[in-house]
């Protein structure tokens, strides 16, 4: 886990996470998660400019991919401009409002546009990790972990 600074995190159901590198200090970045999280923690983390600066600086990257709300995160980067994008349920309308240039699909536990992956509620992104081991070490793998989990892996 990657976060600005190497403080604790208190989640808002109260669990406590430590990070295990900073922006500043960790290695170099295939995949790239921002999770989400309730509108009052996006909301501050849009306004943070590092994270922001942070997040377009890996753009490059093979996949960068959001669960939930934090596609609004991947929004405010701007990177989303001009792709389809998905979002939890109830923060679809806030992403279409506020960032145009997305074309926001309600349709789909997850999408994927050029390197960026974005998927849906809480439990899409189970689905969304599936389909990251899919494009990544193959479709046995990923079937054979959903077997293990015990979940039925669907895209739509």
């Amino acid at each position: 886990m990657v976060a600005e600074n190497a403080v604790p995190i208190k989640t808002h159901s109260e669990i406590r996470v430590e990070p295990d590198y900073t922006i500043d200090n960790h290695p170099d970045l295939d995949i790239l998660i921002i999770p989400g999280a309730p509108f009052r923690a996006v909301q501050s983390i849009i306004k943070n400019k590092k994270i922001k600066d942070w997040i377009i600086k890996h753009k490059n990257i093979e996949y960068i991919c959001s669960v939930c709300s934090g596609a609004i995160i991947l929004g405010e980067t701007g990177l989303l401009n001009g792709k389809k994008a998905t979002t939890h349920h109830l923060a679809l309308k806030v992403l279409q409002e506020n960032y145009p240039d997305i074309q926001v699909v309600s349709e789909g536990k997850v999408i994927q546009d050029s390197n960026l992956i974005t998927s849906g509620g809480v439990s899409s992104g189970i689905n969304m990790g599936l389909y990251l081991v899919e494009k990544t070490i193959g479709k046995t793998a990923s079937e054979r972990t959903a077997t293990t989990i015990e979940f039925e892996y669907t895209l739509h």
